[in-house]
């Protein structure tokens, strides 16, 4: 009822504003833009880490509330927000708004149908669990001044309480049988371990008053005393209470299976993930096809390269050989860094070949930090924060670098930094015409089909220059069309882990240690593996179309800045934008 009158009262505003000569669609445009507002900033309060990451540091004194009180509020709160954004009339929007209300109501549903997938009862996971995501908040917590150091410590202090309601939250999951795979679950262990440390001082934690300036004597005591304090009185013990807690009763209770199938209700939680993730109404079988499909006609491509080199043989012969062949190996963790910073100024300087728009915001490469690596994927992409005080982080593994091929590191820097992560967050961020949540959503498909679809701009830059690296390439791409197969292999046909490796092994060249770090990721994350390729499918298809309406009217540049134009959206919303797009360049 309280919805149905404010809304009587917007349409009384509109008929005044009518009445006295005012354009009605500035008041809509006003009550859009309200909602908007509302809708971040309840995302910032909500998530205070993610508010700190992106450079909002009002809430860097907080934790997330993982308790079940708080999801229940916020779960209302976003009910709440989508019912308000249904009852915004439509006639009288621009174009702009009009795709604004539509994102918001998908961005408000989304979240809703996320929490149904309950995947808050199995936090614990090797790559964004709890033990992980809280010492990376030293990545994006500032410390320029004594009170940004007694907002670290409060985070410090309230750590006990977010892994206790992690814990609640793991209990209440063994309660109704939803429980993760052990072998996601043990990988956690030696993180967990890592900071039980006897000496405070060799704490991670303890590395920002290393860093410190402008501090005076008095001020530096003063915080490495709290500091210590802290350390030892809370955040040591809420480690021990969740190693203890993980060996004692979480492990034992965990599932040998890995499929998300094997729990209560997991079929329709992973078709809900594969819509969430793809943007799309594909069902997993359907995606499995398109998988099997794509990693047939990849495999005819790497035969192409094998002749070129003259390898002799089977291409299963040819795949063995690139993988374990040791002069396609790194050597040493220098060899890494110094090959994985030039690609990445290389590749940077021929972005104007590609793109009209280029953002402020610059690109670093920077290594993994030893207390994840042993599980942390071969490398990613960290954003730049809203007051541009860093610049974006090309984040490169160098754990166990004889495992680490040469040849798909062109393909690598491509989609992880430049042009691809890095020109797409860093655009949106940087976009102010666009609604604040517009320029921080992430839909996966979006996201990560963008990322894999730049990597086969390097063809356009003169990049790709040796059989090898064209390999590298096409490992890429196979690699994620592979995951197409074995992500719905295991969660939805019932595959066993050595099922996927096997078959992720017998068609890509990625190394052993990739590989099983990879499926265990797929294993961790039903349904986000599914997003680079159909997006990537998507992309190309609307840049053939393109190619195909204009012919040698086509503006690459201006196709890409189209493309990046309007910020994460879904796939099937960037279709219509982009055929739009193409109509007006045909006129």
């Amino acid at each position: 009822m309280k919805k149905q009158i404010r809304y009587l009262r917007r349409l009384g505003m509109l008929v005044a504003a009518m009445i006295l000569g005012q354009p009605a669609a500035a008041q809509e445009n006003a009550d859009l833009r309200r909602l908007s507002e509302t809708y971040f900033e309840a995302h910032l309060k909500r998530y205070p880490v993610w508010a700190t990451s992106i450079g909002d540091y009002r809430y860097n004194d907080r934790l997330d509330d993982v308790s079940a009180e708080a999801r229940k509020e916020w779960l209302k709160t976003l009910d709440d927000l989508l019912r308000e954004a249904k009852l915004l009339p439509q006639e009288g929007l621009s174009e702009d708004d009009r795709l604004t209300r539509k994102i918001l109501e998908r961005v408000l549903a989304d979240a809703l149908l996320q929490s149904e997938c309950a995947q808050y009862l199995t936090p614990l996971e090797p790559l964004d669990g709890p033990q992980i995501q809280f010492p990376l908040i030293l990545v994006s917590q500032p410390f320029r001044n004594p009170q940004d150091y007694r907002s670290y410590l409060a985070r410090l202090r309230a750590f006990p309480t977010y892994i206790a309601d992690h814990i609640a939250n793991m209990r209440s999951g063994v309660l109704k049988g939803f429980v993760p795979p052990k072998v996601v679950v043990e990988k956690t262990i030696p993180q967990i371990r890592t900071h039980r440390v006897n000496d405070p001082k060799q704490s991670e934690f303890f590395s920002p008053l290393l860093k410190a300036t402008g501090l005076s004597d008095e001020q530096r005591a003063a915080l490495e005393k709290e500091l210590i304090d802290a350390i030892t009185g809370d955040v040591i013990p809420a480690y021990l209470h969740l190693l203890a807690f993980v060996e004692d009763e979480y492990l034992p209770r965990c599932r040998e299976t890995v499929g998300i199938g094997h729990v209560p209700g997991g079929q329709p939680i992973y078709e809900a993930l594969a819509h969430l993730h793809t943007t799309t109404n594909l069902k997993p079988d359907e995606i499995h096809e398109i998988g099997r499909s794509e990693v047939a006609r990849i495999r005819d491509e790497m035969s192409k390269i094998q002749k070129e080199v003259g390898f002799a043989g089977s291409l299963d012969d040819f795949l063995a050989h690139m993988r374990t062949d040791p002069k396609y190996r790194f050597t040493s963790r220098e060899e890494i860094l110094k090959a994985s910073d030039e690609k990445l100024k290389w590749s940077q300087a021929q972005m104007p070949k590609l793109f009209h728009r280029i953002p402020k915001a610059d690109c670093v490469m920077k290594e993994i930090e030893s207390f994840r690596a042993a599980a942390a994927p071969v490398a990613y992409y960290n954003p730049v924060p809203a007051d541009g005080s860093r610049p974006g982080y090309y984040y490169i593994n160098t754990y166990a670098p004889q495992e680490r091929l040469r040849f798909t590191l062109e393909a690598l820097t491509y989609h992880e930094a430049v042009p691809g992560h890095h020109f797409q967050i860093a655009l949106d961020q940087e976009n102010t015409d666009l609604p604040k949540f517009r320029r921080y959503t992430s839909f996966t498909a979006y996201v990560e089909g963008w990322a894999l679809y730049t990597e086969k701009l390097g063809y356009d830059i003169g990049g790709y220059s040796t059989p090898q690296d064209r390999f590298g390439q096409l490992t890429f791409e196979m690699w994620r069309a592979c995951r197409l197969v074995v992500d719905t292999g295991m969660h939805q046909k019932g595959w066993t882990r050595k099922q996927a490796i096997e078959y992720m092994a017998g068609n890509t060249s990625l190394a052993q240690l990739d590989i099983e770090s990879e499926i265990d990721r797929y294993i961790a994350w039903p349904g986000q593996a599914l997003a680079y390729k159909i997006g990537a499918i998507r992309i190309e298809r609307l840049r053939r179309d393109a190619e195909q309406a204009l012919g040698s009217k086509l503006d690459l540049k201006g196709f890409h800045d189209a493309l990046l134009a309007g910020g994460a959206m879904p796939i099937e919303i960037l279709e219509g934008r982009m055929n739009s797009w193409v109509a007006e360049k045909s006129r």
